[in-house]
């Protein structure tokens, strides 16, 4: 009997990876650059004099106001992506990428500007709501690399995974095809089980991606010895594994894909909550922050 599987071509291998590359190379991106921002803004303060600096100098005020002014643009892009008439206005992607640039370049300006020192309440506010959406803005667009890939490709791998496993390898091993068969129902059911609260399907989703990794061992090195004969009777003394190297290739992208199935889910919970939390810290900045400059005008 031959071993060999040729995988459906309507598997799309190449899209799935291709959008799971691109979404965590460019979260890696942002975090990486945020983490170097910070130690070399905590280095700066930590060497930091106030004559580098001089606090009536006109600079600080037009730090002040540049910085200002690139935040008040952020909010250009949100009404961008929701105001009808402002979709046309060219690709979001372009949008989003001005956004992440202005997102780490005014909090730098602003930082500057403070001289790394909080003279007042309402700037301290100001400044303190400034560095949460930052760090808000960061968590959210490496969350956001977690759940955007192709759901609808993913869905359809993995049903065509699972035809072939069950018309290629299972029934072509019928001798133990129901015992794997069983384990791999049980798992599929967990995995796609979604608990209630956001903390228990991370602890789900890591027991899944546990338990993908053990039940590959578990099914993959499966040894003839360990089932019984096609004729069902006794026990085979054979060292030889039950299935082939591609059988358990497949058998290994088909736990593997569950598992991220199961992680996905949990991201997503996650994202949802972010983005009802974000939106709030972007107007607390936007009130601070005006109330910072009426201050600062008036008195």
């Amino acid at each position: 009997m031959s071993k060999n599987i040729l995988l459906d071509e309507s598997i799309p291998h190449s899209v799935i990876e291709k959008d799971n590359s691109k979404f965590s190379r460019e979260a890696q991106i942002v975090v990486t650059i945020f983490s170097v921002l910070v130690a070399g803004l905590l280095l700066t303060w930590y060497f930091w004099e106030d004559s580098f600096l001089d606090n009536e100098d006109d600079l600080i005020y037009n730090m002040g106001l540049v910085g200002g002014i690139m935040m008040l643009l952020q909010f250009v892009y949100s009404a961008r992506k929701h105001v009808g008439k402002m979709r046309r206005w060219g690709m979001l992607k372009n949008w989003f990428s001005v956004h992440m640039v202005i997102g780490f370049v005014a909090p730098i300006i602003i930082i500057f500007h403070s001289r790394f020192d909080i003279a007042s309440i309402n700037g301290g506010v100001a400044f303190f709501s400034m560095l949460i959406v930052v760090f808000s803005g960061v968590v959210g667009r490496y969350l956001y690399s977690q759940v955007n890939f192709d759901l609808t490709a993913s869905r359809n791998k993995l049903r065509v995974l699972h035809n072939h496993l069950q018309d290629k390898v299972l029934n072509n091993n019928s001798n133990c095809g129901h015992e794997v068969e069983t384990h791999l129902k049980a798992f599929m059911i967990t995995a796609f089980t979604v608990p209630a609260s956001i903390p228990k399907a991370f602890v789900q989703a890591f027991r899944i991606e546990v338990r993908a990794k053990t039940l590959y061992l578990q099914l993959g090195n499966l040894k003839a010895s360990q089932v019984s004969g096609s004729n069902g009777g006794g026990i085979v003394a054979d060292s030889m594994t039950v299935f082939s190297d591609q059988e358990r290739r497949l058998l290994r992208e088909y736990l593997n894909l569950l598992a991220k199935m199961a992680r996905y889910n949990a991201f997503k919970r996650l994202f949802s909550m972010w983005r009802v939390g974000h939106v709030p810290l972007i107007y607390l900045l936007l009130i601070t922050g005006l109330a910072h400059v009426l201050a600062v005008h008036m008195y």
